[in-house]
């Protein structure tokens, strides 16, 4: 029989009930706990929009608030594009594969786009935008960031720069750039969104005008939330500049800008990096914080509580008759921000400085990578150079394939008239010379008048009669 609680309370006291004595000890420390827990859990998204069919490109999709945020678009039936560092890795391989049956959608692809890297940047761009028509984009969710944790010494991309801005902010910003035609051609009444993750260490940045990207100054080993910190800024700031150049440009239509891009601040979370950070990257700091794992239990919150203001960013109405550049966090528009928002000169500086030093890298890690390919040629076996160079030849040679160089097409091009019988001319001459002649031809443009035998017939008469005349 069921114990009536209340009954027994009331009329035996409270000491009749089993287990009051360890309710009335523990259970305000229960309440404050889960106190505590629901209000550093943060704000719930209540809005909703239809994803299905839509376009998404997103980077740091495989882990932490990216995946949840994949899994969460693919369930809703959206097509994504998730930007690694490679596609032949067997457990990128696997995580898409498991989404597309977690979330019964197959429209779930992996590119090769490592932001560790401009280049392997700029040949996903170029491979994205060499389309015709313009691929459909409804959205771009720039989630990777990097974090080292305290006491490690620099790290650098493969261009050389100190990794978390390269990553950070470097990266995203070669990314959105490049990929601006493709957001500018999106049809007038698509709703176009781009959310950045920022982070509250942005608040301890810092901006030194004269090494804004760390290649200078003396990397600080035991404070480097200092550089993510300023990473984080400087993405802010390109956002808010960025933002203008896309409202400035006159489409053809001339109907009014249809992409908003926002900064987002999920508070702090569960996430690899944040474990990674904590633990300072060593096995002694990882048990220290398994063992206060109870702790950021409480105060962190995990992957989902951390979606939900890009979630809100994504499908709030409220969006579409606001302009871009907005800071998002706990699911609603801050409208204090640090005094560089409202710089504009600042912003204008750093967005046209930055493109310099883009170009600049690319064009070093170019000449590095054409060098070390040469070395490599020169150390293989005469064999191996022997079949490269055979293997090279036939690709030239084939007309089938898209020419990747200047190079490839005067080789292509001389093949081609080779093949009709033509001798090869000069590469830079790129007129093919018309076929010759026939016999019967010849005799018919013997025969045939025309206007400038005539002309010159006429002004031989005028010229004898002008004679006869004097």
């Amino acid at each position: 029989m069921p114990i009536d609680i209340v009954s027994s309370v009331l009329f035996d006291g409270p000491d009749s009930v089993p287990g009051v004595d360890l309710a009335i000890k523990y259970g305000p420390v229960v309440l404050t706990v889960a106190a505590l827990k629901y209000y550093f859990g943060g704000s719930t998204n209540t809005w909703e929009r239809d994803m299905h069919g839509k376009v998404f490109i997103m980077t740091g999709a495989t882990s932490g608030v990216g995946a949840y945020l994949a899994y969460y678009l693919a369930s809703k039936g959206a097509q994504l594009i998730l930007l690694v560092r490679s596609t032949e890795d067997q457990w990128i391989i696997d995580y898409v594969e498991d989404l597309r049956d977690k979330t019964s959608n197959f429209m779930i692809y992996a590119e090769q786009c490592d932001l560790n890297s401009l280049h392997s940047i700029r040949l996903f761009a170029t491979k994205w935008l060499d389309n015709k028509p313009a691929r459909r984009l409804d959205g771009v969710l720039c989630l990777a960031s990097e974090s080292i944790p305290r006491g490690k010494s620099r790290q650098v991309t493969t261009d050389g720069v100190e990794k978390q801005i390269g990553v950070n902010y470097l990266g995203h910003y070669h990314l959105l750039t490049l990929l601006q035609p493709s957001l500018q051609v999106q049809p007038p009444d698509r709703d176009v969104r781009v959310a950045v993750a920022t982070c509250a260490l942005q608040a301890l940045a810092k901006l030194d005008h004269d090494d804004l990207f760390w290649l200078n100054k003396r990397y600080p080993s035991n404070a480097p939330w200092k550089v993510y910190g300023q990473s984080k800024l400087l993405l802010g700031l390109f956002t808010q500049e960025y933002q203008r150049r896309l409202n400035q440009y006159e489409r053809p239509d001339k109907a009014p800008c249809g992409v908003r891009i926002n900064l987002v601040n999920p508070g702090i979370m569960r996430t690899p990096s944040t474990r990674r950070f904590l633990s300072m990257g060593s096995i002694v700091g990882l048990v220290i914080y398994l063992l206060l794992f109870p702790i950021w239990w409480i105060f962190f919150k995990n992957s989902i509580q951390g979606s939900q203001s890009f979630i809100f960013a994504l499908c709030a109405p409220v969006f579409i008759n606001l302009d871009g550049g907005q800071l998002i966090q706990e699911c609603k528009i801050l409208s204090k921000k640090r005094s560089e928002y409202q710089d504009e000169e600042l912003q204008k500086d750093l967005f046209d400085e930055t493109a310099k030093i883009i170009e600049k890298l690319e064009k070093q890690s170019a000449i590095e990578r054409k060098k070390q390919e040469l070395e490599n040629l020169n150390n293989l076996p005469l064999k191996e150079k022997l079949k490269r160079q055979a293997q090279e030849e036939k690709k030239r040679a084939n007309l089938h394939e898209k020419p990747e160089s200047p190079e490839e097409l005067d080789a292509k091009f001389n093949t081609l008239k080779k093949s009709l019988g033509i001798p090869e001319s000069n590469p830079n001459d790129l007129e093919i010379p018309s076929f010759a002649p026939t016999k019967l031809e010849e005799e018919l443009l013997k025969t045939a008048p025309s206007k400038t035998t005539g002309q010159s017939t006429k002004s031989t008469s005028q010229k004898k009669r002008n004679k006869r005349k004097t």
